[in-house]
């Protein structure tokens, strides 16, 4: 069973137990949005989160779950996204890769290494790579600007935006040519949490944002009007941080 088969059996077998996505979300106390992305193949390299959150929708309808994980983490490799295929993006997988939100209070010990090991990889390559989405300008001042090179994505401007008095920023995500998942966090609230498809955007306001990304390198990224490039030339999941949290109220 791959990946295509393992989604379509979760949702052939919720429909025939005439369950809605609602149903199943209050029962497992997972996101609709969670459902959705499992439903509509997860994302290209699925991590602990998504695992066990894929395993316990598996259980729940009465499938095996660890079959339905094998075949999610075993096709991973070869899923490509575009406007006909399933939706290849991460459920909300965690704060320093993709993060679900309704959590367990207690994690498991597989999926806590995880974390902690995509979290220094993602420190590793933020801090040896200057770009203007990780540094954090203090309101009025303008940030440090680079342009690295990105063959065959847009390339990244010269310059970051200034930032107002109050420290507030302005940021929009598009997609470019396949599907992104995103998660945006501002002054401390989730705004929001979806799959975003070519020709769609959206944006945040604020002091201090946070952007969880599930396909980081088809994700165009303008702040305050300027036009910052793709949110990494070479990462699908990762997270990046605008603003300054001594702003957050």
């Amino acid at each position: 069973m791959d990946r295509q088969q393992a989604s379509t059996a979760l949702r052939d077998k919720r429909t025939s137990l005439e369950l809605s996505l609602e149903d199943v979300a209050r029962a497992t106390l997972l996101r609709k949005s969670v459902l959705e992305s499992i439903e509509a193949g997860g994302p290209p390299e699925p991590n602990g989160y998504f695992k066990a959150y894929a395993r316990r929708y598996a259980q729940y309808l009465g499938l095996n779950g660890d079959e339905v994980v094998a075949a999610f983490v075993g096709s991973s490799a070869t899923v490509a996204v575009d406007s006909d295929a399933l939706a290849a993006q991460p459920s909300r997988l965690g704060r320093s890769v993709v993060a679900v939100p309704a959590y367990k209070k207690k994690r498991s010990l597989v999926s806590t290494v995880l974390i902690v090991v995509v979290a220094l990889v993602a420190a590793v390559v933020l801090l040896s790579r200057e770009w203007p989405a990780t540094v954090i300008v203090p309101g009025g001042q303008t940030g440090p600007s680079s342009t690295p090179s990105v063959p065959a994505t847009p390339s990244i401007p010269d310059t970051t935006p200034v930032l107002p008095a109050d420290g507030a920023i302005t940021l929009r995500f598009a997609p470019t040519t396949q599907r992104a998942w995103l998660e945006i966090t501002v002054d401390g609230s989730v705004v929001f949490s979806g799959i975003l498809r070519p020709g769609d955007s959206t944006q945040a306001t604020g002091n201090h944002v946070v952007v969880d990304f599930g396909n980081a390198m088809y994700t165009q990224v303008t702040a305050n009007g300027v036009d910052q490039g793709v949110a990494s030339p070479d990462k699908t999941v990762m997270t990046l941080e605008y603003g300054s949290p001594a702003h957050t109220p």
